[in-house]
């Protein structure tokens, strides 16, 4: 049986740069992904990236425009998990002046640990899904201009039949 999780993550582009998390949780390998979390039931996409921002930085952000819709499934444990990621370009919604990690205040309990990287650095920071940094990298160049796009990851392709691919939305 599946366990299907909703979330939402924040592609954030400042001085060129993206805006990453690293994660540590001590189960698993050292990885890095975007910012955001999981929707509560009742909330729109919207208004959940921009809960989730505000309480890893302590910053507001403005959700501009869908860039992917990921559709993932992989085991964590013995858990079996369908997750569908909704990924939004962010913008802070003041200006931000100088390093936009010395602007935030994340909250360290929560494993929350950005920092600012160049986007053709995402393969080698062991990024996941591995391939939505692969895409955000080629993307970053055209400022997302063939987006959105339905990225389907298959970590578990014998119980799951979904065939992984990119697909133009």
């Amino acid at each position: 049986m599946l366990t299907l999780n909703l979330i939402v993550r924040a592609v954030i582009v400042h001085d060129g740069k993206l805006v990453v998390t690293a994660l540590d949780d001590g189960k698993r390998e050292l990885f890095r992904t975007l910012l955001g979390g999981h929707l509560e039931l009742g909330e729109t996409l919207t208004l959940c990236v921009e809960r989730e921002l505000r309480e890893e930085t302590k910053l507001d952000f403005v959700p501009s425009r869908l860039l992917y819709l990921v559709e993932n499934y992989f085991l964590r444990g013995s858990a079996r998990i369908h997750e569908l990621g909704f990924y939004f370009l962010c913008h802070p919604a003041s200006p931000v002046e100088g390093p936009i990690t010395e602007a935030m205040r994340p909250d360290l309990a929560e494993m929350i640990s950005p920092e600012v990287v160049d986007p053709g650095e995402l393969a080698s920071l062991n990024f996941q899904p591995a391939v939505l940094g692969q895409l955000i990298a080629a993307d970053f160049a055209s400022n997302f201009a063939d987006c959105p796009k339905l990225v389907v990851v298959n970590e578990i392709p014998a119980d799951v039949p979904a065939k992984p691919g990119v697909y133009k939305l």
